[in-house]
């Protein structure tokens, strides 16, 4: 017979950790239980591209979401070192690889996102950063003298090159695109995360195309160039991990479609984290993010609903990255912007942009400064304009007079 729960949380990473928390927090009786393939707790993923490579001391459970007595504490049981391999919506139960069935009352579906690999000759020779485990293996090979070829320009190429200089390193980055960043929109903020990379030592190679990977340590591009190292990592991007909800019959686009409460066309079935795709009222569209704090986000949304307490979705997604000295912090949809203001900062080393919708609403802002402190005021105002719609129009002349500090249109949200 299956062990039930109340509560099953599929995944088991940080989705689910916090999920958790605001389940017990409503349901002091319910059963709950954690399902993963990792043998670690749920732990938080971005420090292990930064934090715990600059040290080493630090290890695993530094960053585990909530802290190991949490779980025996809130009844909560940890399912450990187990794959699973399908799900039977009508008869609630998931099966694992080892052959172990479990049953839910309400399932949560989070099994987050899978590194891409480079389809070329000898492209597993190239490791990948994913897991807590992965990011061990780079720090045992990453000594000083060591040199790394990071393979993508992205955010996780970004902060790992810098990490890895941090540690003594020699860091060749190559990108296929034409700059760092290539998939975001802003070129000044492309231009600002290249100069950083290149302050702290790293050596950009941009619309460099890879072709071949040789014995793991030598790397070929289209062009005929050719570079050696001790490893090679490739941070090309992830994939939504949809194929369990997609063989249970669970509708799949871009992630699992949820409603704007995060539930899916079954009701018992909630999606948070990587996967779940759902209307955005902000956009008036269907969205998908990955990140950290979207992650979180969902994943204590997610939970309230489960275990009753269900309402509409409508945090604007918000994500950071360290990469040198720069914090960057950015909220909302920069990539749906028609339209961008670049504040004219008293520093000129402070980048920051403000982004509207084509019909003028506040679309987002990206803030990149070495004190991040100072972000968090600006990221609370420009959610407040988001959230109630503000039309940046009747601010036009603000946004472009040099110093102007945008936390004070605090009152233009509020009047909105």
């Amino acid at each position: 017979m299956p062990k039930v729960f109340d509560y099953l949380l599929l995944g088991g990473g940080t989705s689910c950790a916090y999920a958790a928390v605001q389940i017990r927090s409503l349901d002091s009786n319910g059963t709950i239980a954690l399902l993963g393939e990792e043998s670690e707790p749920p732990y938080d993923r971005p420090p292990f591209t930064k934090y715990f490579l600059w040290n080493d001391e630090k290890n695993i459970d530094d960053f585990h979401s909530k802290d190991e007595s949490f779980y025996p504490q809130n009844q909560i049981e940890l399912l450990l070192g187990k794959r699973a391999v399908s799900i039977d919506r009508s008869a609630k139960t998931i099966r694992t690889e080892g052959g172990e069935s479990f049953q839910y009352g309400k399932l949560l579906y989070a099994l987050g996102s899978e590194p891409r690999r480079l389809s070329i000759p000898g492209g597993d020779g190239a490791w990948v950063l994913r897991t807590a485990e992965d990011s061990a293996r780079i720090r045992r090979h990453a000594n000083s003298g060591a040199s790394a070829i990071l393979i993508g320009a992205g955010y996780l190429g970004a902060e790992l090159a810098c990490a890895l200089v941090g540690r003594g390193c020699s860091v060749t980055l190559i990108e296929a695109g034409q700059r760092a960043w290539p998939l975001f929109p802003s070129e000044t903020v492309s231009k600002s995360i290249t100069g950083e990379l290149q302050a702290k030592g790293v050596r950009l190679v941009a619309g460099a195309n890879v072709t071949q990977i040789e014995n793991g340590r030598t790397v070929f591009t289209e062009d005929g160039q050719r570079f050696e190292g001790d490893f090679i990592v490739a941070g090309i991007g992830a994939f939504p991990r949809t194929e369990l909800a997609k063989a249970s019959g669970l509708s799949v686009r871009k992630g699992v479609l949820a409603s704007a409460q995060l539930y899916t066309e079954d009701l018992d079935v909630f999606v948070a984290g990587d996967v779940v795709e759902f209307p955005d009222s902000n956009l008036g569209e269907q969205y998908r993010a990955e990140h950290h704090l979207h992650a979180k986000a969902t994943a204590e949304h997610a939970g309230r609903g489960m275990a009753g307490e269900v309402a509409e979705f409508r945090e604007p997604p918000v994500f950071f990255s360290d990469v040198g000295d720069l914090s960057m912090n950015l909220i909302g949809y920069p990539e749906r912007a028609a339209r961008t203001w670049s504040l004219k900062n008293d520093d000129p080393s402070i980048v920051t942009e403000v982004y509207a919708f084509e019909d003028g609403r506040a679309a987002g802002l990206i803030d990149l400064r070495q004190d991040w402190k100072a972000q968090e005021p600006l990221l609370e105002v420009m959610k407040s304009l988001i959230l109630s719609r503000a039309d940046l129009r009747r601010v036009e002349d603000l946004l472009s007079r040099p110093g102007f500090d945008l936390a004070s249109l605090s009152e233009f949200a509020g009047a909105e």
